[in-house]
């Protein structure tokens, strides 16, 4: 398996995201069979290729998400960013739109900014509104697609 780019993720991250759902250190000492929890760094927000922004009872946000790649491939290389947004209703920046590693090991970081306003759409059914977004990295004179 040769995947170029992975999204590295800690046990400590996950304890996070537990922590800003709510979770009480006790459930969390439960779930990570760890004897000691720490919330200080609570988030939402996990390395995780997939990215979820709610809209509650508004119409309108602006979210930045950061993200962290790792280059486990054998040499340097660099990416290139592809963003598919829906044609209304949102849209999508990543800085930078190039990415570069050194070597195999080697980490870039980057940020998406999305802008949603559906001020001028139709509620669906059951009220909720969905869009999709497709984020892929390309490799420079290379064959990944992450």
């Amino acid at each position: 398996m040769d995947p170029g780019l992975v999204y590295d993720i800690q046990p400590q991250d996950y304890i996070n995201y537990l922590c800003a759902m709510g979770y009480t250190p006790n459930e969390i000492r439960v779930i990570s069979k760890k004897p000691e929890v720490n919330c200080a760094n609570a988030t939402l927000d996990l390395n995780y290729p997939s990215f979820i922004l709610i809209l509650n009872n508004t119409n309108t946000a602006r979210y930045t998400f950061q993200r962290t790649l790792t280059n486990v491939g054998m040499s340097s290389c660099s990416y290139r960013v592809e963003v598919n947004t829906p044609p209304t209703g949102m849209n999508v920046v990543v800085k930078p739109s190039i990415i570069f590693f050194e070597g195999k090991y080697s980490t870039a970081k980057f940020e998406v900014i999305v802008d949603v306003d559906i001020s001028g759409s139709t509620r669906i059914k059951g009220g909720y509104f969905g869009n999709s977004v497709y984020l892929s990295w390309l490799e420079v004179n290379g064959h990944h697609v992450v």
